[in-house]
């Protein structure tokens, strides 16, 4: 965690905030590097900003050339409702899982590290689309680099949630020792926080704050004075749970993020599987872990109502005002969302020009409701607008 920065460091940061190209900001960052106390709350600090340096160096460098570079070949556009990683150590099923559940056709190979850029398959459950994104293994040192470690640890960060695999007929124990020790180092929560900050930039105004979280030992003036100090004038801080000023810091320079997963024990159709498991749940505490086989089916279909679980989505049906049947394809939300965010989805000057809606849901029939209205999963929503 991030704690006592000298003014001299936060100050050297916000000139790293307020800077608008590439060679200003690894200029920058090098300098607040050079002045940052070493100690061991800002270990992982320094760790992430070396990462973020080397990121944009390679980004100059790629623009220099004028050609695409490994990370144009990373690049991975997000499609569908929900973009999932599948994630692993090598020969842990994570093409014959893409190649069971999508469109995809991965090469299936025992060789280790065949996969060596991300493949992406369509995935198809109850209404919502799942762009699955099979990465290419991980190994020890990935989160500092190693085995295009960083360009996989970016798909990670901007992925919605992951499917994390462990080959449970041997040492499932390590391989998850192993994952998780990358995501610590990488500041990737995969179990879901008491509270989480993101700190949204806007065009102009001043700092705001909402989300429905709430600060636990500090006010938002504190905050405010906080942001300031890092140079940030104009941003929207949207808290979800219960946050301290330390994971607002945090959130400062962009290290924790949390997502949310599902771990698959693939390979229970070996017989050494089965106590492997039994070892792994004794571990593994707080999250969703499926027994799972890519190569009989086994299990395979609660993938979908896992991830769907994990990540609190929900589906919203649509229909125009006169009409009786609604939309057949909804709109994916996390619970949580509400009328506004149903109108904001379809169309921005839709939310603009809102009256009011009409729900229906189980016994509630035209109910006539507002923006802040909540909306549950499977309900249908009918929009009026000026």
């Amino acid at each position: 965690m991030v704690t006592n920065l000298p003014d001299k460091a936060k100050s050297k940061w916000a000139e790293v905030v307020a800077a608008r190209n590439i060679e200003d900001k690894i200029r920058l960052m090098k300098e607040f590097l050079s002045i940052c106390p070493k100690h061991k709350g800002t270990a992982k600090l320094i760790i992430n900003v070396k990462r973020k340096i080397s990121s944009l160096e390679e980004e100059l460098e790629a623009k220099k050339r004028g050609r695409k570079t490994a990370k144009d070949l990373f690049a991975v556009e997000k499609a569908g409702d929900v973009q999932i990683a599948v994630v692993g150590l090598t020969n842990v099923g994570k093409s014959s899982l893409l190649s069971a559940l999508t469109n995809a056709k991965p090469l299936i190979s025992d060789i280790p590290y065949t996969t060596t850029l991300p493949i992406v398959g369509a995935f198809h459950y109850e209404g919502i689309d799942f762009q699955l994104v099979e990465l290419p293994a991980l190994m020890e040192g990935a989160s500092e680099g190693k085995g295009c470690g960083l360009k996989t640890m970016s798909i990670i960060r901007n992925a919605d949630g992951l499917i994390l695999m462990i080959d449970s007929s041997k040492n499932p124990i390590e391989q998850w020792q192993a994952l998780t020790k990358e995501f610590e180092n990488s500041r990737i929560l995969i179990k879901k926080p008491k509270g989480h900050v993101e700190i949204i930039r806007k065009p102009a105004g001043v700092i705001t704050m909402g989300g429905g979280g709430k600060l636990i030992d500090c006010s938002f003036e504190d905050v405010k004075a906080l942001l300031t100090d890092y140079g940030f004038k104009s941003v929207f801080v949207k808290l979800i749970g219960e946050v301290s000023i330390d994971d607002v810091e945090d959130a400062v320079f962009g290290m924790s993020t949390y997502k949310p997963t599902i771990v698959l024990a693939n390979k229970m159709d070996i017989p050494s599987s089965q106590e492997n498991l039994n070892s792994l749940l004794q571990l593994v505490v707080g999250l969703k872990i499926i027994p799972v086989s890519c190569l009989t089916g086994m299990g395979l279909n609660s993938v979908g109502n896992a991830l769907v679980e994990a990540l609190e989505l929900i589906r919203v049906y649509t229909k125009p005002p006169g009409t009786v049947k609604p939309d057949s394809k909804p709109i994916v939300l996390r619970r949580g969302a509400t009328v506004g965010d149903v109108a904001k989805s379809i169309h921005k000057e839709l939310f603009e020009r809102f009256r009011y809606a009409r729900i229906w849901s189980g016994s509630i029939k035209g109910l006539r409701v507002g923006l802040n209205y909540l909306v549950e999963d499977g309900c249908i929503v009918e929009i009026h607008s000026r």
